[in-house]
């Protein structure tokens, strides 16, 4: 129905050409704008299933790059969120590095999320979020916390979104966010 939420862009870059991000409504549903690491599954229900990860080994301190964001109201929502109507929308930089013995299945129609705060084999994570529009590009270099330091990564999650509660189908419509230059920091 809404086509692509996220295309290239090289008329808007730090260099080369930049991820642009758009949330969008559809007939049936909301879709924030974002990319990802890892494989797009299939569609499930009104939303979809994605295989979050990337094989990787590494132990990097930060991940560094650029973006650009320019929020809108949130002007979609659906349970529990209701309360969320009307504030500003946020953007979302996501890190996770993981010993998951495989990619993990997310499942927006099912609820079947990542649990940040209790999944035991997070070895490290960071996020970025933030309701402020910027004046193009602005730097960002995020740090790694680790939880364990003698695990050894298998996979890493790297997820940007226009909509930080897309996933549930919330957010603003028109939402818009540019990422470019990402680069891990040892």
């Amino acid at each position: 129905f809404i086509g692509s939420s996220t295309t290239p862009d090289e008329a808007y870059a730090v260099s080369g050409s930049s991820a642009r991000m758009e949330s969008k409504y559809a007939v049936i549903a909301f879709a924030a704008g974002n990319l990802y690491t890892g494989q797009f599954g299939k569609i499930a229900g009104v939303g979809a299933e994605l295989d979050w990860g990337t094989p990787f080994t590494s132990r990097p301190s930060s991940l560094k790059g650029y973006y650009s964001y320019a929020p809108k109201a949130i002007d979609r929502v659906k349970a529990p969120y209701e309360n969320m109507m009307g504030q500003m929308d946020k953007c979302q930089i996501l890190v996770l590095l993981t010993d998951w013995d495989e990619q993990f299945r997310i499942n927006t129609t099912a609820g079947k999320f990542v649990d940040i705060a209790s999944d035991p084999h997070i070895i490290a994570h960071a996020v970025l979020e933030s309701d402020q529009p910027t004046d193009g590009f602005v730097e960002f270099d995020l740090p790694l916390e680790y939880r364990d330091f003698e695990r050894k990564p298998k996979y890493v999650v790297v997820a940007c979104c226009a909509s930080y509660l897309g996933d549930y189908f919330t957010g603003g419509e028109g939402s818009l966010m540019h990422v470019d230059e990402f680069e891990f920091v040892y």
